[in-house]
């Protein structure tokens, strides 16, 4: 790009915020706090956060006395103490953690080389229970009550020749491939899965380069058409209402409503600009969509703050 179209980029994206931040806002609510369950023995911030089907938030947290030891901690909405700890030993560089189904936890890795484990299963009491290669270049990573867990994979893993070629797999608990997105179904192809969000056994998506609303249960996907609001990052739903958002640039807190009804296509309804608790900006903030609610964690030092819309 020329000089001139990076000026012109940063004024048009400087326009927009500044109509952005016209919208009326929706504020989030106070969801629950995490922190290590031994501070003086961990590292000051959680190295992965997680919130599961139920609302129980999952932190990993390294501890000091070895590269490999970590402390996985549990979190019941709305209190502050650590109601359950485990320390483990793995060498996976934590990106995603997960709850189970009997107290066990799900640990996984963003990257992984063919055939490589990225995913490991313990158990409440420190025992690893089960380990299995969930794909590389995952982009988000949700379990549900029955104890599946949806993978969906970005830009970088097409053209892989495990799960990630599929752009969105079901494993079960055990690590072994459920399901995966089928290739010529007549469906649109995944090229990044953005905008995953698992309510019970369903998942919810919107994929690049299509951006169709999409829903899979079981081995049936329902295409809802294609969505009048693209390049979403985070998919809310309650019925048929749906809100997309986390796009980047001057729109990164906007929300928008979506209706779908299996009789037409996605209409637009409104925006709202989404905001902290206290009025401040959510730039920065990583989310968690599950069911009807979007979960951002902000993660100072010793401590996580967990909100929700």
């Amino acid at each position: 790009m020329k000089m001139d179209d990076y000026v012109e980029r940063d004024r048009a994206n400087l326009l927009r915020r500044l109509e952005v931040l016209k919208l009326p806002v929706a504020p989030l609510q106070r969801h629950g706090f995490v922190s290590s369950a031994s501070p003086g023995k961990t590292m000051p911030g959680p190295e992965a956060v997680g919130v599961g089907p139920e609302g129980t938030a999952v932190a990993v947290w390294l501890l000091r006395d070895g590269v490999n030891r970590k402390q996985v901690t549990w979190h019941v909405p709305g209190r502050r103490r650590v109601v359950g700890a485990v320390d483990v030993e793995t060498d996976l560089r934590v990106t995603f953690v997960q709850p189970l189904p009997e107290g066990r936890v799900l640990l996984a890795g963003a990257r992984a080389r063919p055939g490589e484990a990225n995913g490991e299963v313990w158990t409440g009491g420190g025992d690893l229970q089960h380990r299995g290669h969930l794909g590389d270049a995952i982009e988000d990573l949700l379990t549900t009550p029955s104890g599946k867990v949806w993978a969906s994979y970005f830009d970088e893993a097409m053209g892989g020749s495990g799960p990630e070629g599929h752009g969105l797999a079901r494993f079960n608990s055990d690590l072994t491939v459920d399901w995966l997105y089928p290739w010529n179904a007549g469906l649109p192809y995944i090229s990044d899965c953005y905008a995953l969000n698992v309510a019970g056994e369903t998942a919810y998506f919107c994929p690049y380069t299509d951006f169709h609303i999409l829903s899979a249960t079981r081995s049936q996907v329902t295409d809802w058409g294609p969505s009048p609001y693209r390049s979403a990052h985070h998919l809310l739903r309650r019925g048929p209402d749906l809100a997309l958002m986390g796009r980047s640039g001057a729109e990164y807190d906007v929300a928008t409503m979506l209706r779908i009804s299996r009789d037409d296509q996605p209409q637009l309804s409104a925006q709202c600009r989404v905001v902290l608790p206290d009025g401040m900006e959510t730039r920065g903030l990583r989310y968690t969509a599950r069911g009807e609610g979007c979960t951002p964690s902000s993660d100072p030092p010793g401590t996580g703050s967990i909100s929700r819309i």
